[in-house]
């Protein structure tokens, strides 16, 4: 029996390694043979599945975080091919905040602009950064001005500070100076979601109140950022705020297809062709995925939904800490079983406080269903 393990990270407690590692040691007290690769959907651990993946050297950069504080952090340069990756959550991530510190009014993706121009100062030129686990909201207007683009209020007076809580004041852009930055240089964004930009289903309403945003944040928020593509989307002279993937890690999907005119793919396809996971999946007689929380997102762009969709055919497990989805949905993915911890093996708390712990009892009641063992 092999099983290949694809599981995404935990997020703030298990990593993608960590996660496959368990699962290697665990099967393997039950003489089942696994092996695993790090993955992930182009937000956390977007670097460690690439280092994977490619052949690829670490450099390490100055920054600043979501809320623009010093930051040492780090990107993936493939020398010989002139390419740099950049995952935006380790400048403008969710998991670089303290929970009290977390607001979407505040905060930017200035950090992340700064990275990109300083692989493009390195030599880079194609650059492909993974988008999610974002902190922010400000629909990538912070990496904008990082980069070179001036924006102005209908007074004329240059705005700074770019943030979600800004995008309102917004009335003219001028980026010259930004498109003399990024000449001779193509982008590519991953993104892990497909959502608009605007609307019930856009950045805002989805996604800002898991950054710290209330109703009334929530409402700024979106009237902002549709102010903000009406400017951009005349400046730009295109219609993009409903791509999909627009609404990605708050808006900066929108950013990357109307400024970079950048190719936006799915971060788990382009990740899992890159393993060649298609013929790699034939060699397998059990797929274990899943990540830390599954619900109905997981079905839109995520590891899972990839995952299942290309390894229809194959027995597929789900692994979780928690589990949002229904009987039918879970019926309807076509897998052979989920497994999750809380509910099952212990509370919310004792999975955040002890997270491998529990995770390696879950494990535990995996091979054993496997091997048939009697509990």
């Amino acid at each position: 029996m092999k099983v290949l393990v694809l599981i995404d990270s935990f997020k703030g407690t298990l990593s993608s390694s960590r996660l496959g590692k368990i699962v290697t040691e665990e099967l393997g007290k039950k003489g089942v043979r696994a092996e695993y690769f790090p993955i992930s959907d182009g937000g956390d651990g977007f670097l460690e599945t690439i280092v994977e993946a490619i052949k690829t050297e670490p450099v390490l950069i100055s920054a600043v975080d979501p809320l623009g504080r010093p930051l040492y952090t780090y990107f993936l340069s493939d020398n010989e091919n002139a390419v740099a990756y950049l995952e935006m959550a380790k400048t403008s991530g969710l998991s670089l905040l303290k929970k009290e510190e977390r607001d979407p009014l505040q905060t930017s993706t200035h950090g992340l602009g700064r990275a990109i121009l300083t692989a493009i100062d390195s030599g880079a030129r194609e650059i492909i950064v993974g988008l999610g686990g974002s902190a922010t909201n400000d629909g990538g207007a912070g990496m904008l001005e990082a980069m070179g683009v001036r924006f102005y209020n209908a007074s004329g007076e240059a705005l700074s500070g770019l943030c979600g809580g800004k995008l309102g004041e917004i009335a003219a852009i001028d980026a010259g100076d930004f498109y003399r930055n990024i000449a001779g240089v193509s982008f590519l964004a991953l993104s892990d979601v497909t959502n608009p930009l605007l609307g019930p289903e856009g950045a805002a309403q989805v996604f800002s109140a898991q950054k710290g945003a209330d109703e009334s944040a929530r409402a700024k928020l979106e009237a902002g950022m549709a102010n903000y593509a009406a400017v951009v989307e005349k400046e730009t002279g295109g219609a993009y705020r409903d791509l999909p993937g627009a609404g990605a890690a708050g808006g900066l999907g929108f950013a990357f297809y109307a400024f970079f005119n950048a190719d936006c793919q799915s971060g788990i396809k382009y990740l899992l062709d890159r393993y060649g996971f298609s013929v790699l999946a034939e060699q397998y007689d059990y797929i274990i995925t899943g990540e830390g929380k599954i619900d109905g997102q997981s079905l839109r762009g995520k590891v899972i939904s990839e995952v299942i969709r290309q390894a229809e055919g194959k027995n597929v497990i789900l692994v979780c800490a928690i589990n949002e989805l229904d009987h039918r949905e879970i019926e309807e993915l076509g897998v052979l079983k989920l497994y999750k911890i809380v509910g099952d093996i212990a509370s919310e708390e004792e999975s955040l406080s002890q997270p491998e712990k529990y995770f390696r009892r879950l494990i535990a009641t995996v091979a054993m269903d496997l091997t048939g063992e009697e509990k």
